[in-house]
């Protein structure tokens, strides 16, 4: 069975730390490695992981190797995972997020499956868990899974990976496979940096596996959290397509061809999120980005499938250069959001308006019948 150094990357999530130990430890073997890279946590991460080890949470037989940074880096989680690899020791790579958790029996299974394969990377499924709604839920990328563990030919599982949400963790890496083709996160004062490395590997990598093992519990909408943003740290979307845009050589159309689809599905889900404070900036990358690629990918038959979608008008506007289009749109789409919650507000005192009308109306029909019967009961006496 293949040993594997696990990398943990951590940053002020005291409240998660404990869970993701403790379930990477029900995933341990003898000989493995738990490298736990601390960001300059400047809460309790620290102290709980220091905890978590003193009290024997790790099995026996297991090198931790803590490393702990005085303060907090410049951009994402690219500058301690490129660390955590220069401390791994094992033939095999993972990486953990500090609030995530992993699910040992699924994760064990996966394991299993990639020591038989021995494949440059294998990558696994995972679920999202919602931290605001306490619920699970699958990732965008799910429905891919029927048709990816069938057997597909060479270039086709190359773009069938390259197409899998870009997340370091839901893979195993041979470690030798990223030293011998220097394969890095790339490091600057940007988020998002696992998306050029995602390319890095697939790019590179001379075998792929896949299983679909859900052996993670990735957690969103937590406090502080990246994918939580709204602001200007998606223009780095558009730094990072410039990256992996420049490392594909040129005859490897097929790869250009699915960075466009990338780029595309980034901007589907980023524009409806943006501030408006942060549209000029947004906007004018994203037009850069869009501009610089060439007629003949843009126009490629291979790309027929995204025309129908919003995103793909965005991109023809914004490369284009009619950017005020696209803002335009949006705005429309603002004000018709805000009428339409409006209006579901003003049905809302609608109704409620009809249910106090009514209810008045049953408590004067109810005055006047007993003021009926009062007169009655009158007239009944005086005959009496």
């Amino acid at each position: 069975m293949t040993q594997i150094s696990f990398i943990i990357t951590t940053y002020n999530i005291e409240s998660y730390i404990g869970q993701c130990l403790k379930s990477l430890a029900a995933c341990l073997m003898p000989g493995d490695q738990v490298v736990l890279v601390d960001d300059g946590s400047t809460d309790g991460t620290a102290k709980r992981v220091e905890q978590f080890v003193s009290d024997g949470g790790f099995p026996e037989g297991i090198l931790w190797t803590p490393v702990w940074f005085g303060t907090n880096t410049m951009g994402g989680v690219g500058i301690a995972a490129n660390v955590g690899m220069d401390y791994a020791e094992r033939d095999t790579i993972f990486f953990v997020d500090g609030d995530d958790y992993l699910v040992p029996d699924a994760f064990l299974r996966a394991r299993r499956a990639f020591s038989n394969n021995s494949t440059d990377i294998f990558l696994v499924n995972y679920d999202e868990f919602d931290d605001q709604k306490k619920v699970l839920k699958k990732p965008a990328d799910s429905h891919r899974w029927p048709t990816l563990e069938r057997s597909l030919p060479g270039e086709q599982r190359r773009i069938a990976a390259l197409a899998m949400i870009a997340v370091p963790w839901r893979k195993f890496y041979r470690r030798s496979f990223l030293a011998e083709n220097k394969i890095r996160f790339p490091e600057g004062d940007f988020f998002f940096e696992d998306n050029p490395f995602h390319w890095r590997v697939c790019r590179h990598a001379t075998s792929i596996g896949f299983s679909n093992q859900l052996v993670c519990h990735h957690r969103i909408n937590r406090p502080g959290q990246t994918m939580a943003s709204t602001g200007i740290e998606f223009v780095a979307t558009f730094t990072h397509f410039s990256t992996i845009w420049n490392e594909i050589p040129a005859p490897e159309a097929a790869c250009k061809l699915q960075a466009v689809r990338w780029l595309i599905g980034n901007i589907s889900w980023q524009i409806p999120r943006l501030n408006p404070q942060a549209w000029p900036v947004y906007f004018a990358a994203a037009s850069s980005a869009f501009s610089g690629i060439p007629n003949e990918i843009w126009g490629h038959p291979e790309l027929a499938d995204q025309h129908a979608s919003l995103s793909w008008y965005y991109a023809t506007e914004m490369r284009s250069g009619n950017t005020w289009r696209v803002v335009q749109s949006l705005q429309n789409d603002r004000i018709m959001s805000k009428l339409a919650a409006m209006g579901n507000r003003i049905s809302a005192v609608e109704t409620k308006l009809k249910q106090l009308t009514a209810e008045s109306d049953k408590i004067k029909q109810t005055v006047q019948a007993r003021r009926d019967i009062d007169i009655f009961q009158s007239i009944l006496h005086m005959r009496g």
